[in-house]
C-alpha cells in the first residue's frame, strides 16, 4: 500500500489517499469524525479510501487513533506537519473587546 500526502494550503486541508484513485460519484462514502477529520470508505468493501484533515497548518493533525496510525505520522512528519492527540487541545485564541458602553 502507498499512500499519498497531498495539501490544498488555500483552505489548509491535507488529503491522505490510502488506496486509489477514487472516482467522482463512485461507490464510496465519507464519515466525520469530528470537526476536523474525515475518512472516505468504499462502500463495497468498507476499506478506507481516504482520509481529509482541516486545519493542518493552524492546528497540526490528529492521529492516535486512526487505522494507519503509523503511516500517517511519517508522511506528515516528513511534509512538515505537526501532530497532536487529545492530550494536546486545540489552542484557542482569546480576544478581549473594551465595553463599549463605558468608553
Amino acid at each position: 500500500m502507498t499512500m499519498e500526502l497531498q495539501y490544498d494550503g488555500q483552505v489548509d486541508a491535507a488529503f491522505v489517499v490510502v488506496d486509489g484513485p477514487i472516482e467522482p460519484g463512485g461507490d464510496h462514502y465519507k464519515d466525520r469524525l469530528d470537526q476536523d477529520r474525515f475518512v472516505r470508505y468504499s462502500e463495497v468493501d468498507g476499506r478506507i479510501l481516504e482520509y481529509e484533515f482541516l486545519n493542518v497548518r493552524r492546528f497540526g493533525v490528529r492521529l492516535d487513533d486512526l487505522e494507519h496510525r503509523e503511516e500517517l505520522a511519517a508522511l506528515f512528519k516528513e511534509a512538515g506537519f505537526q501532530e497532536r492527540d487529545w492530550g494536546h487541545p486545540i489552542p484557542t485564541k482569546v480576544i478581549r473587546r473594551r465595553d463599549r458602553a463605558a468608553g
